[in-house]
């Protein structure tokens, strides 16, 4: 029978108990090296794993990122995202759960607090801290602020285009060098995750990119393929929208290289655990909808980069299907925490913990996947139903782009899994009837720490009085 991600019977029963861990400083052949054992995990939103350099991308979108992992660290080619959708596939990677387990499947949903979060399970004495920069993520939006010793969810700035705030990577970075500076507890072990939200649309950079890319011949598109608050006036060439998608990668990768640099600084590099990944991918000119995400669950959507580099991570190239749901256990292992069972992830530091038959998991809205191999089972839902719509299959060996869907293949184990969950999801089609709901920021959310620079900054946009 496959090793399926997700499909541990009584997972929630069990992942819902009250867990108790052991001291910090497990042996050195189980945990991170003793007395040490800093973790820092990066998700970047909206970030195409084919548009990074370690993943065989062209361009240089990003050296600061390639320069870290590249030698030493581990590159997963085949990681899958839980979700399309940025909240359900953050609540997966900070819980270790599937969406319909941890109960997040729409923006503004609170997470309740009978699900144990990451920064819950680590073992005394760890610090946490979170530093965010999507609206959906602050405390109001989901409700987890409280769950970490620091959380900094300042987002200040109006998203072009949008009634939505963000923070961008240079902000979010100087807010994560000034707290570690200035406030973080030096002789405890920390966890520490940040957020960033630039690749998102709509696409431009907002300062001064490292790289400036351009085309030679245009290519004409539909604009009305294109997502109203992703249009650029005037712009109906398609390649024009990649230059600004892969800006903004490179944006984001001069800010996260900074904080690379200021985390060798607390301790050496390779006695901690550091993971990249991000949230969900995004359709360039593929498919129904261009410029876009959180509708489907097609490779481009849900296929994402993820990267480890530290204690007990062998380097080297995997082919391994992984799911977000892999991060918790990895964390929990380093951190010489133990690893509730139940939970459907695997510890990424060991080559061997993963079987070659395993399936993984995916949603978007109304959609659900399930892939093994290089096979791959969707099933779309009624909304708010669990009556199924339609079946599709696809080889992606044969048809890598899913452009032809073959018949549904309905035998074997994995098909019954997806079927299954389905079944049992106790919010029909995807679709909560009462979720508990958080609130929209309708004003900047404005730091403390802000310098005099940045508030006349916001002042001269209209955002601050």
């Amino acid at each position: 029978m496959p090793a399926m991600g997700g499909l541990r019977h009584g997972a929630l029963a069990i992942a819902l108990g009250v867990l108790s861990f052991g001291a910090f400083g497990c042996a050195e052949d189980e945990a991170g090296p003793a007395g040490s054992g800093h973790i820092l995990l990066v998700t970047v939103d909206t970030l195409r794993a084919d548009h990074m350099g370690l993943y065989g991308y062209a361009r240089a979108t990003t050296p600061q990122i390639d320069r870290f992992f590249g030698e030493r660290g581990r590159l997963f080619l085949r990681a899958y995202a839980t979700s399309a959708y940025t909240s359900p596939s953050v609540v997966s990677v900070l819980t270790g759960l599937l969406p319909q387990d941890h109960r997040v499947r729409l923006f503004l949903q609170l997470l309740g607090d009978e699900i144990p979060l990451l920064s819950e399970m680590l073992p005394a004495p760890y610090e946490s801290a979170a530093f965010v920069s999507n609206s959906v993520l602050t405390d109001e939006a989901m409700g987890i602020g409280h769950r970490f010793d620091h959380y900094d969810d300042f987002v200040g700035e109006r998203e072009a285009n949008r009634a939505a705030f963000e923070r961008t990577a240079r902000r979010t970075t100087d807010a994560v060098l000034r707290w570690l500076r200035d406030e973080r507890d030096p002789d405890r072990p920390l966890f520490l995750w940040v957020h960033y939200i630039d690749p998102h649309g709509p696409y431009g950079p907002p300062e001064e990119p490292p790289l400036r890319f351009s085309h030679d011949q245009p290519l004409p598109i539909d604009i009305a393929r294109v997502p109203v608050v992703q249009r650029r006036r005037g712009q109906d060439d398609g390649l024009d929208y990649v230059d600004r998608y892969d800006e903004e990668i490179a944006y984001a990768d001069a800010q996260i290289g900074r904080l690379f640099d200021a985390w060798a600084e607390i301790g050496p590099v390779d006695d901690s655990l550091v993971l990249f990944t991000a949230d969900h991918g995004e359709t360039l000119m593929e498919h129904e909808r261009w410029f876009d995400h959180g509708y489907h669950v097609y490779e481009e959507l849900v296929r994402v980069p993820l990267l480890l580099r530290g204690y007990g991570v062998p380097p080297g190239r995997s082919e391994a299907l992984v799911s977000g749901v892999d991060l918790v256990p990895t964390i929990l292992g380093f951190a010489g925490a133990p690893v509730d069972p139940a939970l459907p992830g695997f510890d990424l530091r060991d080559p061997e913990a993963i079987a070659s038959d395993r399936a993984v998991f995916a949603e978007a809205r109304r959609w659900r996947t399930a892939i093994q191999g290089d096979r791959k089972w969707m099933l779309e839902y009624r909304q708010g139903r669990r009556e199924i719509m339609d079946r599709r299959f696809y080889d992606l060996a044969r048809d890598p782009g899913e452009q032809s869907p073959e018949p549904w293949q309905q035998e074997g184990t994995t098909t019954r899994w997806l079927l299954e969950l389905g079944e049992r999801d106790p919010d029909p089609g995807g679709y909560p009837h009462d979720p508990r709901r958080g609130h929209k920021l309708e004003a900047p959310k404005i730091s403390p720490h802000a310098t005099p620079e940045q508030l006349e900054q916001l002042r001269a946009l209209g955002y601050v009085e």
